[in-house]
């Protein structure tokens, strides 16, 4: 399955997502599982993610992130 870079308002609790890089292509290789979305008190969604490979946040910001 290609990845969409489907728009991040519809990540969800369960969904498998990348890593966006800053030119706004996700990374293949940093993938994980969205476990939590939440908002901040600043108006961000957040979302906690089980990566596939230790080292990377596992709390982000959703624009970060681009289902697969």
């Amino acid at each position: 399955m290609p990845d969409s870079g489907a728009p991040v308002d519809e990540v969800q609790i369960g969904d498998r997502v990348a890593y966006r890089l800053s030119t706004g292509s996700p990374a293949n290789s940093i993938r994980g599982k969205v476990i939590a979305v939440f908002n901040t008190k600043d108006g961000k969604t957040m979302a906690d993610v089980e990566w596939d490979k230790l080292g990377s946040p596992r709390r982000l910001n959703i624009t970060h992130l681009a289902k697969v």
